[in-house]
């Protein structure tokens, strides 16, 4: 559903649930999300777990395509999220950018925006690379 098998080697169970897809057209780390019902708080705007999770994923995608020649796999060890304005939109894109780091540990940031390129929420993350287990 979502196509993240291919960059994760997995599927993501809770991503898929959600509804988030990649976007990967131009080779950046871009989700996007098709808002439903059940994705809005009492307030009718996007649920900030929602956007978290995107945020989430749009950077650690990020830092995948930055080591994409190494095998294994990407933790999130820090995550700190600033919510803009309320996400009322019909859709909702993330777009993660790494800024930095090393071999083991990569520094990303992400932003989410609305079908008018409204900023909704902006994070920054530490990621950590992880080496594939041998099986």
């Amino acid at each position: 559903m979502s196509g993240f098998k291919k960059e994760y080697g997995a599927s993501i169970p809770f991503v898929e649930h959600i509804g988030i897809q990649r976007d990967m057209t131009d080779g950046r780390a871009r989700v996007f999300l098709d808002v439903r019902p059940e994705h809005r708080n009492s307030w009718k705007a996007v649920h900030g777990g929602v956007l978290m999770t995107m945020l989430d994923i749009a950077m650690s995608l990020a830092a995948r395509l930055h080591i994409q020649s190494e095998p294994g796999g990407i933790l999130t060890v820090d995550m700190s999220v600033n919510f803009v304005s309320a996400a009322t939109g019909d859709r909702i894109v993330a777009e993660g950018r790494v800024l930095g780091g090393g071999r083991s540990t990569v520094f990303c940031e992400a932003e989410a925006r609305d079908m008018a390129d409204k900023l909704v929420a902006k994070s920054m993350g530490t990621f950590k690379r992880v080496k594939k287990k041998p099986q």
